[in-house]
C-alpha cells in the first residue's frame, strides 16, 4: 500500500499524474467491488432466513418452494384487485403479469420484469414455434401429395377462377404452407363450415362425410365445384388424412394462442383495467389474469395480527467503520450500514450512528398479518377458444428439441432459458404471492444515550427504511414509516419502533398496498417449482 510520501513522489514523475489517476480509479473499483460483495452476502443471508421463516409459517398451506422477491422489482402489491364494477386494478395487473427470473444480485431470490413481461415473452415464444411431422411421416404425406398433385391443382385452379388468387399473405394469415391446404383447412374447414375461430373441420371429418356440403352451411352457391374437387382429393389422401389433421390442429392451436395473447378482446377473455388513482378505465383490453382469493379473505388475513413472520438480528461494532450483523443466530457478516431512515425532507439517518444511538442493539423485524394470494392466467380453453395461456405446446417443444418426432417444435433456439426457475430458467410466471402488512422494526439499543437521542429525534417525521443499503422495506413514493421510542431501565438503553405511517394505512381502498415477502413460480411445463 502506498503512503502519502509515495503518492507525492509519484505525482512529480513525468507520467506520474496519469499513473496516480489510474491507481485511484483501480482503488475505487476494487473498493466498490468489496461493497457489492458485502451487500450480496448480507442480502443472501437476509432473504435466506426470510425464506426459511416464511416457509415455516405457510408449510401447511403451500407445499411448494417459496422464493423471496428481491425489492424493488415491482415494488409493493396492490391487493384490492377489483373495483365496485368488477374491473381489474391496473397496478395489480402490472405486478402479476411480470416475467419471473432468478436475481443476479442475490442468489436464491426472484426478480420481476417490467409490467406485462410474461405475456410479451409468451407471445415471442409462440412466434418461434411450429407443428411438424417426423421425417418418416412427412415423407408419407409428401408421397401421397405427389400422387394427388393433379387433383390438388384442380382445387387451386377452380377456387382461384371463382374466388380470386390465393396470395402468400393469405396463406400466412391462415397459418398454412400450401394453396390446397388454404382451401381445405381454412376456407372449407373454418369459413364455409361456419366454425370461424373455433376448431375447424378436420380433413378426416370432411373425408368421412357422406355429403360434405351438409357440413358447410356457409358455402356460397358458386362453391360446388371446389367442394367436389376437395372430396376427390381427400379420398385419394385417405391413408394420410390423419397426418394432415395433426398439422391442421397444431397450426390452429398456435394461431389461436397468438391471436388471444396479442389481441385480447372481451370475446376471447381479455380484461379491462382501472387506474387506482383516478379510477379511469382503460380503453383497450389486457390478457386475462385473475386472483383466486376473495378480497374479503385477503382483508381478514391482513387484519389477523396473530399470523406472524419475524426475524431477529443483533449488531455490534466491528473493525473500522464496519458493523457486525447476525441474523437469528446465524454466522455474522460486516457491513457499513445496516439500516437507514430517509425522510421526505431529504434527511437520512444511519440507525447505528444517529445522535444518541449505538452500534450495539438487538432488532426484531416482524410481519403481522399475512395472506397467500393465488395468481392465475386466463387459461386457454380449446372448446370455447377463450383465454390465452396454454403451456402444453411449449412444454412439448422443450421435450421435442433434437428429436425426430411429430409435435410442436421451436424454429430456432428459444430466446429464453426454458429450464425450471431453480435451474436458472427465466421464463417463469407467478403462481402465488405471500403478502403481509408492512413489517414493524423494533430496535433496542444498549450503550446508548437516550437523552441525546430524544433531543435530536422527531416522532412526527415519516420516511422510508433501507436495509443493508439496498433492501427497501416499503414504498419509494411515499413515507412508509413513522417512529416511536421509549426509554429503557436507564439512560443507556432505549427502544425505537418503526411502523407503517398514516400516509400508507389511510389511503383509498383501491390504493392500499402490502409488502411482498415471496412467491411461487410456474415454469412452462405447467408445474410449480
Amino acid at each position: 500500500m502506498l503512503n502519502l510520501n509515495d503518492w507525492a513522489r509519484l505525482s512529480r514523475h513525468k507520467f506520474g499524474k496519469k499513473i496516480v489517476l489510474s491507481l485511484l480509479i483501480l482503488t475505487f473499483l476494487v473498493s466498490g467491488n468489496n461493497v457489492l460483495a458485502t451487500e450480496e452476502e448480507a442480502g443472501k443471508m437476509f432473504y435466506s432466513e426470510l425464506q426459511k421463516k416464511a416457509m415455516e409459517a405457510v408449510e401447511s398451506i403451500l407445499h411448494v418452494k417459496l422464493y423471496p422477491i428481491e425489492y424493488p422489482s415491482q415494488g409493493d402489491f396492490f391487493w384490492n384487485y377489483l373495483n365496485a364494477n368488477q374491473v381489474f386494478n391496473e397496478s395489480t395487473f402490472n405486478y402479476i403479469s411480470a416475467r419471473v427470473y432468478p436475481s443476479k444480485n442475490i442468489p436464491g431470490t426472484a426478480k420481476l420484469s417490467s409490467p406485462g413481461g410474461f405475456p410479451n415473452a409468451y407471445s415471442e415464444v409462440l412466434n418461434n414455434m411450429e407443428y411438424v411431422l417426423s421425417s418418416g411421416n412427412q415423407q408419407k404425406l409428401q408421397d401421397k401429395q405427389t400422387e394427388a398433385t393433379v387433383q390438388a391443382q384442380a382445387i387451386i385452379s377452380d377456387y382461384q377462377t371463382t374466388f380470386g388468387t390465393i396470395t402468400e399473405d393469405d396463406m400466412k394469415s391462415a397459418g398454412v404452407k400450401t394453396k390446397q391446404d388454404f382451401v381445405i383447412s381454412y376456407i372449407l374447414g373454418s369459413q364455409w363450415s361456419g366454425r370461424g375461430d373455433n376448431e375447424p373441420l378436420t380433413y378426416t371429418e370432411m373425408a368421412d362425410a357422406r355429403n360434405l356440403k351438409k357440413l358447410l352451411p356457409k358455402m356460397p352457391a358458386s362453391g360446388d365445384q371446389v367442394v367436389t374437387d376437395v372430396s376427390i382429393y381427400l379420398s385419394k389422401m385417405s391413408s394420410v388424412n390423419a397426418l394432415s389433421d395433426k398439422i391442421q390442429n397444431g397450426v390452429w392451436i398456435i394461431a389461436q394462442l397468438k391471436n388471444n395473447s396479442q389481441d385480447p378482446t372481451k370475446n376471447n377473455g381479455g380484461i379491462k383495467t382501472f387506474n387506482p388513482v383516478d379510477g379511469s378505465v382503460s380503453e383497450g383490453f389486457q390478457v386475462g389474469y385473475k386472483i383466486n382469493s376473495a378480497i374479503s379473505t385477503i382483508t381478514n388475513d391482513l387484519k389477523n395480527t396473530g399470523r406472524i413472520i419475524s426475524l431477529g438480528m443483533k449488531t455490534h461494532q466491528a473493525s473500522g467503520n464496519q458493523i457486525s450483523v447476525s441474523i437469528d443466530g446465524q454466522a455474522g457478516f460486516s457491513i457499513g450500514s445496516w439500516l437507514r431512515f430517509s425522510t421526505s425532507a431529504s434527511m437520512t439517518y444511519d440507525m447505528s450512528r444517529a445522535q444518541g444511538t449505538s452500534t450495539d442493539c438487538s432488532v426484531t423485524i416482524k410481519w403481522e398479518g399475512y395472506s397467500i394470494v393465488p395468481v392465475a392466467t386466463e387459461a386457454w380453453q380449446q372448446a370455447t377458444n377463450r383465454g390465452w395461456y396454454y403451456g402444453d405446446p411449449i412444454a412439448q417443444a422443450i421435450k421435442n428439441q433434437g428429436k425426430d418426432v411429430d409435435g410442436f417444435k421451436f424454429l430456432s433456439t428459444p430466446p429464453y432459458n426454458m429450464a425450471e426457475f431453480e435451474n436458472g430458467g427465466n421464463f417463469g410466471m407467478l403462481d402465488n404471492l405471500l403478502i403481509a402488512n408492512y413489517p414493524t422494526i423494533e430496535i433496542t439499543y444498549t450503550n446508548a444515550n437516550f437523552s441525546s437521542f430524544k433531543q435530536a429525534w422527531s416522532e412526527k417525521v415519516s420516511g422510508n427504511l433501507t436495509l443493508f443499503g439496498f433492501i427497501k422495506l416499503g414504498s419509494f413514493s411515499q413515507g412508509a414509516y413513522g417512529s416511536s421510542y421509549s426509554e429503557g431501565a436507564d439512560n443507556s438503553t432505549f427502544t425505537v419502533k418503526f411502523s407503517a405511517s398514516p400516509e400508507v394505512t389511510s389511503v383509498p381502498q383501491n390504493q392500499k398496498t402490502a409488502y411482498v415477502i415471496g412467491g411461487t413460480v410456474v415454469n412452462p411445463e405447467g408445474t410449480t417449482d
